[in-house]
Order: structure tokens, then C-alpha cells, then sequence
């Protein structure tokens, strides 16, 4: 937690993921460092990154002292809160004491993420069980990796191998480099195991509107955004029409964020930058409201739960870190409930065992919802999982020691009122909260309640009014009560009172009404970077722009084939490149995200990213290219999500020219070999080069032909359209439009071994 005051006067509390320290005290000079993680450094004042100098020295073999994983205040405190059962205590504490294992998920759904999980079980993980591998030098018996018993259809899986295993046993070390490498692809995401569990309650379908308000790293924004999608089956024409938002207050941890969840390759992301307990309402001007079918409320926490990964909380970990946190959950989650549409769900969670940070905040939410929020029993949800129920009374510590009321507390502390046990908690359903704790299940500690909204939360909730910026100007409205006219008086922007009264005006001087449908034709996201005419309040951002110029949508569509009734390019294509008649880049939206930055005409969102690139401008150089020639190439990034749409400008090579390609990342074109180069690539097939042949200068896709005898050569499950490649046919050459990682990885599932001096052939491992 930290703090800074504002011009008012004001102190301002400033949240940040997974917890701090809570001090209130004027630091004085620079001694001292309290800060654990990222979310410790204060914004504005100090570098975003670690000082060396306060980094753990290894001795003169190189090894690092352990940390002392005793805490004798841990202990008394969580003893007298009774969440962990007395013959299960020495248990709990010994787990905590351990290192926690890797573990993982497999990316997607259906039959794919079936045949990728068979080929790692039976081909790789089963090479533990094989002869004398499963004892390691020391005599210690080596376990398999194996499946999250919980998570549906064995798709995740962990494993718990020292460093000195995984140097000395080459079977392991494979593992260890499968998961780097398949991480880094995208075909899994290296995930703590209790992270997988919030999203799963969320029941999100593909027309959702799903906020993430404190999203950073993003691996919960990335299962959030596989459910959206895979919730479509198998139907490839068809995108989700709703999005997911992915918030969070620190802007570097944005640009983390949008790095972790680009692997998605999701039309209906949006990244933006706000406190989460003051992210904004978005009205359009006709008065339409979006709120959320769904939100992910994983707020910051103290994070003793995580301290298997993180031993370093172990001597930092204190009474004063989840009692400083407490009022900021609180506030996050009135937030999100505000935000919360009649019959959405909420989940809140948290990485601690606390139930100040729990409980505390739980119950504090339904008693100020007065009715609007129930909470669920998820007993009948993941039936596997091994979860505690919620508990109805806690204690409150101070650095006094235990606190028996508020009155008490406040004399020696910075405490609040909602952190204690009421008695009308007795009659809250607490016990449907869900605490995970590390000895049940061999993972970390998480905290889970679910809510469902049934009626719309008090209006005493509500936030004050934001101070108006700019010009201001008395807006007057006359109505007629009952044959007595009714003056208004309101202050209000003058930029804003304009365009509505422009509004107006084009409806033909009728009151506006909530919009049928809303298409973006103005700039949206709040960025000033290289704005004409200025204005709006984000520095150092791009704006975001429809893409105007009719000729751009046209050559795009006619270049590629593409059914804008199916895709609509013409309507959710944005650009944040200044001049939009010639964006350097294109990002496609679904539907929903386009009403929704369409609604935001005050430009309250701050965003950082939204939707997916899919086109890149690359002009034409080549005497060859014909007049009118598509600008605009597929990148690699949104291939997947374009080619069920494209109908042009396909080329179907074998599987050895697909290889060659990725191998040699050009190949002559047929006619235009040079006798000089006898060595360079070429096609072989006589298809092929026809094909090649046909199709125009510029941009091109290459789908693999399979024959029969080829089909063993793709991985089990993998269809041609998920090995696609993009490709540029120019005036002597076509050449690979893919990165070096991601030809490694396609490299992979052709059968080619990777290595650092490039690829070889040979059967691989897995896939």
C-alpha cells in the first residue's frame, strides 16, 4: 500500500498487486527498505526496479543462504484464527516450508488440448517411469509430473524437481525445457496451480463483458479470454461478441500484461490503466449502460499464501501488512459489485490466509450490498478440488498484540470498523467462501468467494462526483411537473454540453435514447501522443482510431476475399496511428468492444491496448506489383483468427516445402531461379508453383497440403490451418513473415529438432 497527497490536500491510497506493507509514518532520510515485490515501489519517486546492492550475495560456492522459514508471530496469529483444523496444523506449517511445485496448463480446448495433453503424457512424462530413471543419484525416488486432480479433462499438471535433479538427469532437464519453450510458444502458460481456480466460477459465454480489475501478471486474464473464446466450439466463421477487460493500476505492469496475454491472440481484449476502486462507468450519450456480465476481483493482498514461491515473506510477514490492505479490498469490491450487472457473478479473491483480508471484506460487502449480493455454494463446482469453508468470527492483531473491539484497537493503530466479527455475521452464509490451503492439495494458498448481484447496490454507494475539468458553463434544463414548469441548474463541461446539443441536433432536435447499435467514428482511449487538435487527459498514449479511408477496407477486402457481413472490418477496425487514411497498423474488435469504446465519448478509459493486430502496412517496391495492390499484409499474430474469413491469396505447399520454408525463410519463385545461386531454396511441387503462380504480388498465407502419407507427420489433433504461416511473394522470392521463436515452434511440430545452431531433422519428444 502506498500513498501520496494530492493538491486538495488530500492523502490518496494508491493500490498495488499482491499486497505491501502498510506504514504511516513519514519515511525520513533513506533508511530502511521495506519493499518485497513490484508492487512495494511508490510511483513518481523511485526507479521500478532492484537495487543489486540489496540483493542476496552466494558464498564462495556460489550458493545462496536459505531464508529462515520461522515466524513466531505467523504462528500465534493464525493458531487463534482457527482456519486450519489443530491435527492438521504441523501439516500446513511443513508445507509452507517446502518449495512449491511447477506446474502448468495446456492452452485451449476440444480435441487439440486433448492430443497435446496425450502426447506429453504418454511421450514424454512416462519417461520417468521407464527402467532405473525414477531414483536420482542420491537414492531419492523421483515422482512423475502429475495431473491437477480438479481441473477438468487433466489439462494441467505439476511437478516439484530440485535444481540438482534437473542438472544431473537428463529426462528431467527435458521436462524443465519443454515447458520453457512450450511457455514461451504460447501451447501452455506456466500458471501456480490455485491461480487456475477463480475463473472457473465465472460461467463466462461468448457474448460476456468480463472485467479483470486487477489483472497483472495476466495468466488469469489469459484464462479468462480462452473461455470466451473456446465457449464457441468448434465453429471457425464465428467470433465471441463480448471482450475482456484487463486492468490494473501500475502502467509498467500494463505493458507486462499486454506482453503475457498477446499469446491469445483475442479480438475482444482491452488493456486499460486505472485504480480499480475508481475504474469508470461508461454511458453512451443515448444513455446506454455497460456493466459486466462478469468480474474477476482478485484484489491485493499480503500474499502469505504465495510464501512457498516467495520465501522472502517469511521475516517480512507482519500483522500490520493484511490490516493496512483491509479498507482498499473493501473499496475494490463495492466497486466491482457497483459494476456488476443484475444477475452477473463476482468472484473475490485473494492470496492470503487472512480473514481480515477475507472474511472481513466478505461480509463487510453483503452487509453494505443491504440484499444486492448473494453469495453462492460452490460445493457442487469442481468436485475434486479440496477447498476449507469460510469461518464466522476472527480476531483483529495490532502490533499490540490482540485487539478485542474497534474502540480498543484505534487508541494504538490505524484501524477500521469492518475488520471486526459482528454479530450479525452469525447469520451470513460465510461458510460458502472457499480458503485452499497448501497441505491439502501440495499447492499455494488462496482465498475464493462468488457472488451473484440480484438487485442494483445502494445509491449511498455511490462515488462522489469527479471534479469537472476544462472550460465549465451552466447547463439549463425546463421541465413541465404537473402544469408547473421545473428549472435545472447543473455544471458542466462546455466541450461536453456542446457535443451533446450537436447530438441532438443530428436526431433531428429529438431527446436522445439509448443507441441500437454504436459504431466508433471518433477517437477513443484518452491518448494526446501525435492527437490532432489535442485534447483529452492521458499523456504519453496513442489514441485510438476507426480506420476511415474506405479504400483501405475495400483493397483489403478484394485482396483477400474476405465477407465483411462475416467480418466486419468496416466496422471494428482500429488503427492508433495518427493519420487513420494510412494506419501503419490494424487491429481488428469483436462487436462488443467496439460498442464499447464507441460508448466512451468522455474518454474516461486510459487504454493501453485493445483488440488484435492483424494487419501491417508494407508497401510494394517490386516493378511487378500491379496497380491498386494491397498495402496491407496478414501478420502472424491474427492469422489464426483471420484465415477462416480469407478465401484469397492461400497457397497450399507440401509438408517438406513448408519445412524448407521455415528452414531457409525464402524460397525462389518458379522461373526466377538464379543459375549463379544454385544453392538457394525453390519449390518442387508442380501445384504448388502454379499456385504460386496465380496468386498476386504482396501478402500471402501458406496452408499445408496433407496427403495421407503426410498425416503422420503432424501432431495428433493438428489440423493444417493451426501450422499456417504468413508469407510475402515478391518480384524473385517468397519469404517467411514469422518470428524466430515461432518458427522454432512450428519447426517442432513438423518433427525438426531445434537447437542453437538452428534446426536439424529428427524425431522429436513431444509433439
Amino acid at each position: 500500500l502506498t500513498a501520496r497527497r494530492t493538491p486538495t490536500g488530500r492523502t490518496r491510497v494508491r493500490q498495488t498487486k499482491m499486497g505491501g506493507r502498510y506504514n504511516n509514518k513519514k519515511r525520513k532520510g533513506g533508511g530502511g527498505d521495506d519493499r518485497i515485490l513490484k508492487r512495494d515501489f511508490k510511483k513518481g519517486k523511485r526507479d521500478n526496479v532492484w537495487d543489486p546492492k540489496k540483493s542476496r550475495v552466494p558464498d564462495a560456492k556460489g550458493e545462496y543462504k536459505p531464508y529462515c522459514k520461522e515466524n513466531e508471530k505467523f504462528e500465534e496469529y493464525y493458531k487463534g484464527q482457527k482456519i486450519v483444523p489443530e491435527d492438521e496444523w504441523d501439516a500446513f506449517m511443513e508445507s509452507l516450508r517446502t518449495p512449491l511445485p511447477t506446474s502448468f496448463r495446456i492452452n485451449g480446448t476440444g480435441k487439440f488440448a486433448l492430443d497435446v495433453r496425450d502426447q506429453i503424457e504418454n511421450k514424454l512424462f512416462a519417461k520417468v517411469n521407464e527402467g532405473d530413471q525414477s531414483i536420482d543419484e542420491e537414492g531419492n525416488v523421483v515422482e512423475p509430473p502429475r495431473a491437477v486432480r480438479w481441473y477438468p479433462d487433466r489439462l494441467a499438471w505439476q511437478f516439484n524437481y530440485s535444481r540438482q535433479q534437473l542438472r544431473r538427469l537428463p529426462f528431467l532437464e527435458s521436462i524443465h525445457d519443454f515447458v520453457k519453450r512450450a511457455n514461451e510458444y504460447g501451447s501452455i502458460t506456466r500458471q501456480e496451480t490455485v491461480s487456475m481456480i477463480p475463473a472457473f466460477f465465472l460461467n463466462i459465454t461468448p457474448d460476456h463483458r468480463v472485467l479483470d480489475m486487477c489483472a497483472a501478471p495476466g495468466s488469469k486474464t489469459f484464462q479468462l479470454l480462452e473461455m470466451l473464446h473456446g465457449s464457441l466450439g468448434e465453429e471457425k466463421e464465428k467470433l465471441p461478441t463480448g471482450f475482456v477487460i484487463a486492468n490494473d493500476v501500475d502502467l509498467k505492469r500494463c505493458n507486462l500484461l499486454t506482453h503475457q496475454t498477446k499469446r491469445a491472440n483475442s479480438p475482444g481484449l482491452l488493456v486499460t490503466n486505472h485504480e480499480a476502486q475508481h475504474f469508470p462507468d461508461i454511458v453512451s450519450r443515448g444513455g446506454r449502460t455497460f456493466q459486466f456480465d462478469a468480474i474477476l476481483c482478485d484484489v491485493p493482498c499480503s500474499g502469505d499464501g504465495t510464501m512457498r514461491k516467495a520465501p522472502d515473506i517469511w521475516p517480512r510477514w507482519s500483522v500490520g501488512n493484511g490490516n493496512g490492505l483491509h479498507p482498499l479490498q473493501l473499496k475494490i469490491a463495492v466497486r466491482a459489485a457497483q459494476l456488476l450487472k443484475i444477475g452477473g457473478r463476482l468472484v473475490y479473491s485473494t492470496c492470503t490466509f487472512n480473514p481480515i483480508e477475507d472474511e472481513a471484506v466478505v461480509a463487510a460487502l453483503l452487509k453494505q450490498s443491504e440484499g444486492s449480493l448473494k453469495l453462492l455454494d460452490m460445493s457442487d463446482q469442481l468436485p475434486k478440488l479440496v477447498r476449507s469453508p469460510g469461518i464466522h468470527t476472527w480476531e483483529v492483531h495490532t502490533k499490540a498484540g490482540k485487539a478485542n473491539s474497534f474502540e480498543e484497537a484505534q487508541e494504538v493503530a490505524k484501524v477500521h470498523p469492518t475488520m471486526f466479527p459482528d454479530p450479525s455475521y452469525a447469520k451470513l452464509p460465510l461458510e460458502r467462501c472457499m480458503r485452499i490451503l497448501p497441505h491439502q492439495d501440495d499447492t499455494g494458498g488462496v482465498f475464493i468467494a462468488v457472488f451473484e448481484k440480484v438487485a442494483e447496490m445502494p445509491a449511498s454507494l455511490n462515488p462522489a462526483p469527479k471534479k469537472l475539468k476544462g472550460p465549465i458553463t451552466i447547463k439549463t434544463d425546463l421541465n413541465v411537473v404537473k402544469d408547473a414548469v421545473k428549472v435545472e441548474f447543473t455544471l458542466v463541461n462546455t466541450h461536453e454540453l456542446r457535443a451533446e446539443r450537436e447530438a441532438i441536433a443530428a436526431n433531428g432536435g429529438a431527446p436522445l435514447e439509448p443507441e441500437a447499435e454504436l459504431l466508433l467514428t471518433e477517437v477513443r482511449g484518452g491518448g494526446t501522443r501525435n492527437r490532432q487538435g489535442g485534447g483529452s487527459q492521458f499523456g504519453g498514449l496513442d489514441p485510438i482510431l476507426p480506420v476511415s479511408d474506405e479504400k483501405v477496407i475495400h483493397s483489403i477486402r478484394d485482396t483477400y476475399g474476405i465477407d465483411l457481413a462475416k467480418l466486419p472490418l468496416d466496422k471494428n477496425a482500429v488503427t492508433r496511428t495518427a493519420d487513420n487514411t494510412r494506419p501503419k497498423r490494424i487491429y481488428a474488435l469483436t462487436d462488443g468492444l467496439r460498442e464499447y469504446l464507441a460508448a466512451d465519448h468522455r474518454e474516461q478509459l486510459k487504454v493501453i491496448a485493445a483488440g488484435l493486430k492483424v494487419f501491417e502496412r508494407q508497401e510494394h517496391k517490386d516493378a511487378t506489383a500491379s496497380e491498386g495492390a494491397c498495402d496491407y499484409r496478414l501478420v502472424q499474430d491474427g492469422l489464426h483468427v483471420m484465415l477462416p474469413f480469407v478465401n484469397r491469396q492461400i497457397i497450399h505447399p507440401t509438408i517438406d516445402e513448408l519445412r524448407l520454408i521455415l528452414q531457409r525463410r525464402s524460397l525462389q519463385l518458379p522461373g526466377a531461379e538464379d543459375p549463379e545461386k544454385p544453392d538457394r531454396a525453390k519449390f518442387m511441387d508442380d501445384a504448388t508453383k502454379a499456385e504460386v503462380n496465380a496468386a498476386v504480388s504482396g501478402s500471402c498465407v501458406f496452408v499445408p497440403r496433407i496427403s495421407a502419407a503426410d498425416a503422420s507427420a503432424l501432431p495428433a489433433g493438428c489440423s493444417p490451418e493451426e501450422i499456417a504461416i504468413a508469407c510475402w511473394k515478391g518480384k524473385s522470392s517468397v519469404n517467411l513473415l514469422v518470428s524466430k521463436v515461432e518458427t522454432d515452434h512450428l519447426l517442432e511440430k513438423l518433427g525438426m529438432e531445434v537447437n542453437k545452431n538452428g534446426p536439424k531433422g529428427g524425431g522429436m519428444d513431444v509433439n
